[in-house]
């Protein structure tokens, strides 16, 4: 879109959004909405109070108040420390405002979003200059907060990572949400295998997972594991969700011993591996 729309892509990346939102807030006007959920760095621009100031910030937040519908949404923003973009998520409220915190991604994608051993050899990136350069995000340690809502953040393929998703659940987070953007990966097997591999997370710890996708496939996954209505493949969409959740989740018995699955197939491994060194005929000798 950069190429085609030249400084005016971000624009018109924006519009898409909002003209979607409002449509699809307009058919179901007779519903009770909690928000809306926008999926990984659908707002093209920079998010955070040092840049609230400015006219795209400006136009989200007007539209959020006008709606008076909070918005999840992924963005860019940037990290005060290193001064390198960040992959965030974050919570407007019904007034349009930020609500802290909000969450930077934290498992980078290697040659993406970040090149492995650049701090020790900085030359790589002189190599490799069309790489992202991200800063990491401090890790699945708080929750996003909207009301008495509490969700736990993923980006991507954060969501493959039982142990992060335990972390968040060991946070007491009633549900997750997902943002991802997989578009460069076609319309094949990749859509599929990544959701299906995200949603997996919700049966580990009965919490239902919202999954928004920039070009499909968007979903939810409940507690129990079912999978409800699933977005078409590069098409513009939108749909309406009502989904159970506990106020206060308990712990499943995966996230209470994590490391028992593991730890057995790790033992039993081992243990055929001494099986079949004990069973292997003796060396044949000749003389």
């Amino acid at each position: 879109m950069s190429a085609e729309l030249g400084r005016g892509f971000r624009h018109s990346i924006l519009q898409r959004y909002l003209s979607l939102t409002e449509s699809g807030l307009a058919r179901r006007a007779d519903k009770k909405i909690d928000f809306v959920l926008w999926p990984e760095s659908a707002f093209p621009s920079l998010l955070g109070t040092s840049f609230w100031h400015l006219p795209l910030q400006q136009q989200l937040s007007d539209f959020v108040f006008q709606q008076h519908t909070p918005l999840v949404t992924g963005a860019y923003s940037v990290d005060p420390a290193s001064r390198l973009i960040t992959n965030s998520l974050f919570v407007l409220n019904a007034q349009g405002s930020i609500v802290p915190p909000h969450y930077s991604k934290t498992i980078l994608l290697a040659f993406g979003e970040y090149i492995p051993g650049e701090q020790w050899l900085p030359q790589l990136r002189d190599w490799l200059p069309p790489t992202g350069h991200f800063a990491r995000g401090n890790g699945p340690r708080r929750l996003l907060r909207l009301g008495t809502l509490k969700m736990g953040a993923q980006i991507c393929y954060e969501g493959l990572f039982p142990a992060f998703t335990r972390a968040l659940a060991n946070l007491s987070a009633q549900f997750i949400v997902n943002v991802t953007n997989d578009s460069w990966y076609g319309q094949w097997q990749e859509p599929y295998q990544h959701m299906y591999m995200t949603l997996a997370r919700a049966i580990e710890f009965r919490r239902p997972v919202l999954r928004a996708t920039n070009t499909g496939i968007s979903t939810v996954a409940l507690a129990s594991g079912k999978i409800l209505q699933r977005s078409p493949l590069h098409r513009e969409w939108s749909d309406l969700y009502r989904i159970p959740y506990r106020l206060k989740p308990t712990a499943t018995f995966y996230q209470r011993w994590f490391y028992l699955v593991p730890v057995c197939l790790w033992l039993s491994l081992g243990v055929m591996l001494v099986i079949l060194l004990m069973k292997r005929p003796p060396a044949q000798t000749i003389t």
